[in-house]
């Protein structure tokens, strides 16, 4: 992991349509920009030369629909032999913006969405604006339409819902919904993160809570695992190691406008962050963040995962030939 990072994410874009009230997006300083299509490719093809493997586009804040590039995007992606799944988050508020169709048949293998079912006004509550019925419309239709075709796209639902579960449970809306793509692609959430401070109580909500933050006598013992993991490729070309809570790219360790991924990875300022983590030294966002976990427990904890990732990205046909 020191060597090859085994995860790879491109946030096209850090403009989100949504202003909801348990997400960073709202408190976000720097500049809201759509990543220039030269420097995506740029970072797509050298992924690509250096092994490959899956992809996300899904950023730290914003929604990858609002880029208008998306699609040209995933097809680029698609057309590479070395990249594998394709994966981004959305609100669904723009599912319907370039078609279902051309969406579901761009290259897209999984689709997670991000949304609140039970009422109008609690949608309106918690995300900010007045897009409940077209979301339900677009979330409804884009899954019947899948399924038509052979589900060419994994369709999960996360929701953030309030109340009792048997009560949205058993609106026509959900059971709609869980009859195209099935419950157990379905799930919600039930604690939330708190941004470092920023979110509230009353900002959540009825009947979740907030993450309580991790002591820093605790997280100074070991690295975080996201300084072995991930490489993020913010819009301004900037290219962070953790996509979790990293609302103003604090945590920045080179630019692929002028670097190689594999020249990031391997450079001295990621190295610094990890030397200095283990004397005490973190990132200030890390200081508050409630997703830490010490790289060696998250290898612990996830062994395989991480030798498949690996093998994805540096041994693609050996493991395609051990997991036929």
């Amino acid at each position: 992991m020191e060597k090859t990072f085994i995860n790879f994410g491109v946030e096209t874009t850090n403009l989100c349509n949504a202003n909801c009230s348990f997400c960073g997006y709202r408190f976000m300083q720097r500049p809201k920009v759509n990543m220039p299509l030269n420097v995506y490719e740029k970072a797509l093809y050298e992924y690509a030369s250096s092994g490959g493997g899956n992809i996300n586009f899904t950023p730290t804040v914003g929604d990858p629909l609002v880029d208008k590039e998306i699609v040209t995007r995933i097809r680029m992606a698609r057309a590479l032999p070395e990249i594998q799944d394709i994966f981004l988050y959305t609100n669904a508020i723009l599912l319907d913006r370039f078609g279902y169709e051309t969406l579901l048949k761009s290259g897209l293998t999984r689709l997670a969405i991000s949304t609140f079912i039970g009422s109008r006004e609690g949608y309106e509550r918690y995300y900010g604006n007045d897009k409940y019925g077209k979301v339900v419309e677009n979330i409804i239709a884009a899954a019947r339409l899948n399924r038509e075709l052979g589900q060419p796209v994994q369709i999960s639902l996360h929701l953030r819902v309030e109340g009792e579960r048997a009560t949205w449970e058993a609106t026509e809306t959900y059971q709609t919904i869980a009859g195209l793509i099935g419950e157990s692609n379905i799930d919600y959430l039930e604690v939330y993160d708190a941004w470092g401070g920023r979110i509230q109580k009353e900002d959540v909500p009825e009947g979740t809570s907030l993450d309580k933050p991790i002591p820093l006598a605790e997280k100074v013992k070991s690295p975080c695992f996201e300084m072995y993991r991930r490489l993020h490729i913010l819009a301004d070309g900037n290219v962070g190691a953790c996509v979790c809570v990293d609302l103003e790219s604090e945590i920045k360790v080179g630019n692929v406008k002028d670097q190689t991924l594999d020249e990031i990875w391997n450079g001295e300022r990621l190295r610094a962050y990890r030397e200095n983590w283990t004397e005490g030294s973190l990132p200030e966002v890390c200081k508050s963040c409630t997703r830490y976990q010490a790289v060696d427990q998250f290898i612990d904890e996830n062994r395989k995962r991480v030798i498949i990732d690996y093998a994805r990205r540096r041994h693609p046909r050996l493991l395609k030939a051990l997991t036929r």
